[in-house]
């Protein structure tokens, strides 16, 4: 998953938050901050899952050296990406949640 589609990805949860905002409370909807974390968290759980095949998939070739090795690799950066994925979700939610703060004290 590259930036520009985590980027992306985002700016449609806000839209479609926003939109959402529309409804009232007590149709179960929820804030559009809500929306995106649950969003990104599901984007964390899928590469969660990837990283779980790749360990699975090293187990079962611990008798080949090669198979092994090229799965320990493609599981290193598939933890790097999720490394960067969690460190990108944390500072968005942390970032937009303060932003709101601020906006509030103001108003």
């Amino acid at each position: 998953m590259t930036e520009a589609s985590i980027n992306l990805t985002i700016g449609k949860l806000a839209i479609q938050g926003m939109v959402g905002t529309n409804e009232s409370s007590s149709s179960g909807s929820k804030s559009w901050l809500v929306a995106i974390a649950q969003a990104l968290g599901a984007m964390l759980g899928e590469k969660a899952e990837k990283m779980k095949g790749l360990v699975d998939k090293m187990n079962a070739a611990d008798e080949n050296g090669k198979e092994f090795n090229v799965a320990l690799t493609e599981f290193q950066a598939e933890s790097q990406m999720f490394s960067m994925l969690s460190n990108a979700t944390s500072t968005a939610i942390k970032s937009i949640g303060e932003g709101l703060t601020s906006n509030a004290r103001k108003q």
